[in-house]
């Protein structure tokens, strides 16, 4: 039981933008790290439910629930990992009758990842942790990272990269790092590209951060501060839940919020219709066949009222909205066409996000 993702890497801001929650709202959400589910919080909905298929998923976000219920913010972004703690170890024993007992138990196989902070405890954060530490040394040095980082204008940006940053070796150590096998042994479970065909995906993901780097403002961009340096300078710019304003608002209304460890489909299969008006699917659809796309998207169709919104992201793998549900799920073209300069995770392919038509629900 390995978790994956200990940080979410889709734009919160993006993702609120897409479903407009309000308090009559009751939204699902893909957990992963949690971030994003926190960060919809602060949009004050009914309820959230958080979902995840992976039961380490649902240890790490208890956790870090159960941190911010139970710890003031100094000692919080301390225990997570946002700065610098010697005493993690002793904060989490004091965490461990608040937490459910799989969770604890969970936590205690994993002591080193609580030590070292959790932030950076997932699959996906250690792979980007030794491209910073092995491959990036290589490649620049710290004067030039900065220079990169605190870029003003997007014209400064395309200087420094154009002139600084894309180098040769830059282009070809990228290439190796983030080539399929790489990424596959080190980055993201093999079965996570099954359904991807042969795309160069070394390729595909230098246009993509060629164009991040050079056309998305970086200067409040805290994904690629955190993949360049390993932490966020100003938590000011950084996930919300490690906001000092944010942080109070969310832990609020932490009691509206809901776990759930099972798969997607067959929980939507239980559920009565009318059960949630947004959805925060994440990359979720990544992961399935066209069939099980379509059959998930009905599912949702059927537990939503009128109205309801659904936002999610594609990485590699093409999940437009199924010709057969085109009629009752409208795309949300304005904030589509917002996506390319607004999307600080720009690595990704498409932000899609649709609204289902009157007569669907």
């Amino acid at each position: 039981m390995t978790i994956s993702y200990s940080q979410c890497w889709e734009d919160p801001n993006l993702l609120r933008q897409a479903l407009e929650i309000n308090s009559d709202d009751d939204v699902l959400s893909i957990a992963s790290g949690g971030d994003n589910s926190f960060a919809l919080l602060l949009a004050n909905p009914r309820t959230l439910t958080a979902i995840d298929f992976n039961p380490a998923q649902i240890h790490l976000v208890e956790l870090k629930m159960t941190a911010m219920k139970y710890l003031n913010y100094q000692n919080f972004v301390q225990f997570v990992g946002a700065r610098p703690c010697e005493d993690r170890l002793r904060i989490f024993h004091e965490l461990i009758p608040h937490l459910s007992v799989l969770t604890a138990d969970f936590w205690l196989k994993h002591l080193t990842n609580v030590q070292e902070g959790i932030i950076g405890c997932g699959q996906f954060e250690f792979y980007l942790r030794t491209f910073r530490r092995f491959v990036l040394p290589l490649i620049h040095d710290s004067h030039t990272i900065q220079e990169l980082l605190s870029s003003s204008t997007l014209e400064q940006q395309l200087q420094v990269y154009r002139e600084t940053w894309n180098t040769r070796r830059w282009q070809w150590l990228f290439r190796v790092f983030f080539g399929r096998f790489l990424m596959s042994h080190l980055g993201r479970r093999a079965e996570f590209f099954r359904y991807i065909g042969n795309i160069n995906i070394a390729r595909t993901l230098y246009y993509r951060v060629q164009n991040g780097l050079t056309h998305v403002p970086i200067g409040e961009n805290f994904f690629v501060e955190y993949i360049l340096t390993g932490h966020y300078g100003n938590l000011e710019n950084a996930p919300s839940y490690l906001h000092p304003v944010h942080f109070h608002t969310i832990k609020s209304r932490l009691d509206r919020m809901d776990l759930v460890c099972t798969s997607l489909l067959p929980w939507l299969s239980s559920r009565r219709g009318g059960a949630f008006s947004k959805f925060n699917l994440s990359d979720v659809f990544e992961y399935m066949s066209e069939v099980e796309v379509e059959q998930t998207l009905g599912e949702i169709i059927r537990v939503s009222r009128p109205g309801s919104r659904l936002a999610y992201w594609t990485l590699f793998a093409d999940r437009m909205v199924p010709t057969a549900l085109k009629k009752q799920l409208e795309y949300n073209l304005d904030v589509m066409a917002k996506c390319p300069t607004l999307n600080r995770s720009f690595f990704y392919d498409q932000f899609l996000t649709c609204q289902i038509g009157q007569e669907a629900a």
